[in-house]
């Protein structure tokens, strides 16, 4: 069984882990591949990200143990 999204998440932590890092919204979807307003609304908790876009905004605002978690669902060519 192949895990196509993330479950809900306790979303306000994503941006608090943008913000502590300084970043703004744009530039951490930028970094990550993932469009803006997506981004945006995933941090509403309004959407979700795919396991493999989850992955990426982990690497870029530093949540390492995240990654970790994350790696091994992810489709080979898709780890970093």
């Amino acid at each position: 069984m192949q895990i196509d999204s993330t479950p809900a998440l306790n979303t306000p932590s994503l941006r608090a882990a943008r913000e502590a890092k300084g970043m703004s919204l744009r530039a951490a979807a930028r970094d990550s591949g993932i469009d803006p307003g997506h981004l945006s609304k995933v941090e509403r908790g309004e959407k979700q990200l795919s396991v493999e876009a989850l992955y990426r905004l982990a690497l870029v605002v530093d949540l390492d143990e995240l990654a970790e978690h994350l790696k091994p669902l992810l489709s080979r060519g898709a780890v970093a």
